[in-house]
């Protein structure tokens, strides 16, 4: 084992051995306690050399340096310097998109003229039997993933398919990401069409009522599209097999194309790394005060244990960014009625702001978690239709809005 950016102690030695570099200090996943605790500001230069902070950027760009030199964070982050997300409780009614037939595997939520909440999301079909059959887990998802349609009132849900045409993009496709586009209002939605791309993009005029076909913008896979202002896309996206520095578990890593137009396809790809961590599920949005956050599964494929994967990074301008922080959102959910529920992956992020940029709901994809979600009654919600080990779904979690 050996500690990950400082916070997070990880496997140092696994299978392929070439996705690992480096070596391993410790013999268990404790690592001694010598990794350190970000919360505390074990990991943070200024912080840990008793110093004050003096620019924003010292801050994570997720709240403000004050005159007396302390972090003051946005309500969505915490910690001493704002680097990790803070929720709010889950309410167990409120689950997101658990759906009594589909396994799913993340989505992406965007918010209609009449205040409510559209997500697409991929849904996984049984192999056998798909009439029949429910709830046959993540092991599918390289062949029978599809793009489904859910909506509810609330942004927390609990999300319902469509009654009717609900199924938008037939298998195989994954990794949605809903955006409106700045300049037109037009939704853009982007997927993979296999289970190793090629990144796909279509586009409706009417709020999902009537899509376009989809064209190919990229060969590579997890997009995570930033749509600007002069009507241009930036794409972050997923590469594999690149030079990631040593320490490292995975040859995955994230790197950004431009988009010129929505007529053609996307630059090809550089696969120049955004930073030297590895990485994937890059999701990018943009806060109230203009400063970027990404966020991303910073313990891809073969990274164990995997519960403190959650990524963030953060840049003033969109290309030059920090280190990222590992760890800065977990596996373990807090539920309003006093329990939790650990998951072992926790995957798929994609931030959910509102009309001022203010981050309102993190929906993620979680599996491994205990059956039923671990409620104690059994019958609160839909909660009692997930039947634990590979089984995943859709989870959407409100950001805190209570400032520290």
């Amino acid at each position: 084992y050996r500690c990950d950016y400082g916070g997070v102690c990880i496997m140092a030695v696994g299978s392929p051995k070439d996705q690992f570099k480096g070596v391993g200090q410790y013999y268990d996943d404790t690592c001694d306690g010598k990794c350190g605790d970000g919360r505390k500001g074990e990991l943070t230069a200024w912080i840990a050399e008793k110093r004050p902070c003096t620019t924003d950027l010292e801050c994570s760009l997720s709240g403000v340096c004050t005159p007396e030199g302390k972090c003051e964070c946005d309500p969505w982050a915490e910690g001493p310097d704002c680097s990790y997300l803070k929720f709010e409780l889950v309410d167990r009614a409120r689950l997101g998109y658990l759906d009594e037939r589909h396994s799913s595997w993340g989505g992406s939520v965007v918010q209609k003229s009449d205040d409510s909440y559209h997500m697409y999301v991929s849904e996984i079909i049984c192999k056998e039997d798909p009439d029949v059959r429910k709830r046959c887990g993540l092991n599918n998802w390289e062949t029978h993933s599809r793009i489904a349609q859910a909506t509810s009132t609330s942004i927390e849900g609990p999300y319902r398919r469509l009654a009717s045409d609900p199924v938008i993009l037939p298998p195989e496709h994954h990794n949605p990401s809903i955006h409106v586009k700045p300049t037109t209002g037009d939704w853009h939605l982007f997927t993979i069409s296999g289970p190793t791309g090629p990144i796909e993009r279509m586009i409706s005029s009417d709020e999902g009522k009537t899509w376009g076909n989809p064209k190919t913008v990229s060969p590579r896979q997890n997009p995570g599209p930033l749509m600007m202002k002069d009507g241009s896309t930036y794409l972050f996206y997923r590469a594999d097999g690149l030079d990631i520095p040593l320490p490292t578990c995975s040859n995955e890593g994230i790197s950004v194309t431009h988009c010129p137009s929505d007529d053609g396809p996307c630059n090809p790809p550089n696969d120049m790394l955004i930073f030297g961590h590895t990485g994937e599920d890059p999701s990018v949005f943009v806060d109230h005060r203009g400063n970027y956050h990404m966020l991303f599964n910073a313990l891809p494929y073969k990274c164990v244990p995997k519960f403190e994967q959650g990524g963030h990074a953060w840049s003033a301008d969109g290309f030059n960014w920090s280190d990222p922080r590992i760890g800065a959102f977990d596996t373990t959910v807090k539920f309003t009625d006093g329990t939790d529920m650990k998951c072992e992956r926790r995957e798929r992020p994609q931030m959910v702001t509102g009309k001022d940029g203010r981050p309102v709901a993190l929906v993620s994809a979680v599996t491994g978690c205990p059956k039923g979600l671990g409620d104690p009654s059994g019958s609160v919600g839909d909660g009692k239709l997930y039947r634990g080990a590979d089984d995943s779904f859709t989870l959407v979690q409100k950001m805190s809005t209570a400032a520290e």
